[in-house]
Formats: structure tokens, C-alpha cells, sequence
């Protein structure tokens, strides 16, 4: 049972993984090895950072405390990302205004449009992701992974174990995702998983808490 949790974690976790994948491969970016390693690494660390800590927590309260207070944590993230999900997809109009806003806060602007849309880390535009647009790339698809981590730890999961499955689990789905988007048209998949995330986070946190 609890593997099946933690696999239906990183599938919820790495399905901007899927997405990005999907958006690469439809314009021919290649994302060598090495990068995708270093992508995958960023949320390996971001999971292990935060389930450590959540642990660290977790002995301060009781066990029972402790699994429901994670299963809060695991709704209100995938409540939080499943709000984002909706947002990405108001009109292009809408996201061009807010991105002109964004870029002006340098650095973290530049990772939330990256997140918003991920063709951008390709920065010299070289078809691409080199060792250090796949730092920037990391960093953006990590972001979910912190607070989602801090909450799964609650439960308590291995975060070697969890770190381990969300890793693999993020490249499968990006090599996938870069499959697909060579093979097919698959302009609208994007939008069409990315409310799953929420869903599914939302599933678990509801799940634990009863």
C-alpha cells in the first residue's frame, strides 16, 4: 500500500515533467542525459530537504497528529496547485500582461515563466538544455515538490525511498513526454493534464485525513 502511495506521489509530482517533455519534443529540444539528471536531481534534493525537515517536526507531536496534519498539508498543496493549473489556462492575453510583470523580478520571474511555459529555458535558443538551463529548468519543476514533500513526510515514508521513486519517475515521464511530442500533435495534452496534479494530491491528502 504504501508504495502504491508513493508512486501515485511522483506521478503527481513529475506530471509537469510529462508536460515539458511533451513541449520539447514538439519543437525538437533535445534534453541531453546529464541535463535531465541534473533536472531530476534538483527535485530528489527539494525531497529529501523537506521530508527531512517534516520529519523533524513530525517528533515534536503525536503519530496520529502527525498523519492527519500531513494529510491537511497534502490537501491544501494540491488545492494550491490545482488553483495555479486553472490560472495557466486563462487567455493568452491575460498570461502576456502578467508575464511582463513577472520579468521584472529578475531571476524568479524568469523561473515562474519558465514554469508557465517551459520552451523558455532554452535560453540560447540552441535546441538544447544545457547543464545550466537544466539548473533553471530544475528549479521551477521543483517548486511543488517542496511543500508536497514536507507533507508526505508526515506519513512516514522513507524520504530515501520517496526521493528515489520521484526521481525515477521524473525522467521515465520526461523521456516519455519528449516521445510523444515527437510522434504525435500533442499541442493540447498539456492542458489537458494539468489539473491532474491537483486532483490527485488532493485524492491522498483527503484519503489521510479520514
Amino acid at each position: 500500500m504504501e508504495l502504491l502511495t508513493l508512486i501515485a506521489f511522483a506521478l503527481a509530482l513529475n506530471m509537469d515533467a510529462l508536460g515539458t517533455g511533451v513541449a520539447y519534443g514538439l519543437r525538437q529540444i533535445r534534453i541531453p542525459l546529464p541535463s535531465l539528471l541534473i533536472i531530476s536531481g534538483m527535485s530528489v534534493l527539494t525531497i529529501l530537504f523537506s521530508m527531512t525537515a517534516g520529519r523533524l517536526v513530525a517528533q515534536l507531536i503525536s503519530p496520529a497528529f502527525a498523519h492527519r496534519l500531513g494529510g491537511i498539508l497534502l490537501l491544501l498543496v494540491g488545492i494550491w496547485i490545482f488553483v495555479q493549473s486553472l490560472r495557466e489556462t486563462r487567455p493568452e492575453e491575460t498570461l502576456a500582461e502578467q508575464t511582463v510583470m513577472q520579468i521584472r523580478i529578475k531571476s524568479l520571474g524568469l523561473v515562474i515563466q519558465v514554469l508557465r511555459e517551459p520552451v523558455r529555458a532554452d535560453l540560447d535558443r540552441s535546441g538544447i538544455i544545457s547543464a545550466r538551463e537544466a539548473l533553471l529548468l530544475g528549479a521551477a519543476l521543483a517548486m511543488d515538490a517542496f511543500g508536497a514533500g514536507f507533507a508526505v513526510s508526515m506519513f512516514g515514508f522513507s524520504p530515501l525511498l520517496t526521493a528515489a521513486v520521484v526521481g525515477i519517475g521524473h525522467i521515465i515521464l520526461t523521456y516519455a513526454g519528449l516521445l510523444l511530442g515527437r510522434s504525435f500533435a500533442c499541442t493540447g495534452l498539456g492542458q489537458r493534464i494539468a489539473l491532474l496534479p491537483g486532483c490527485i494530491l488532493i485524492a491522498m491528502g483527503i484519503f489521510k485525513i479520514r
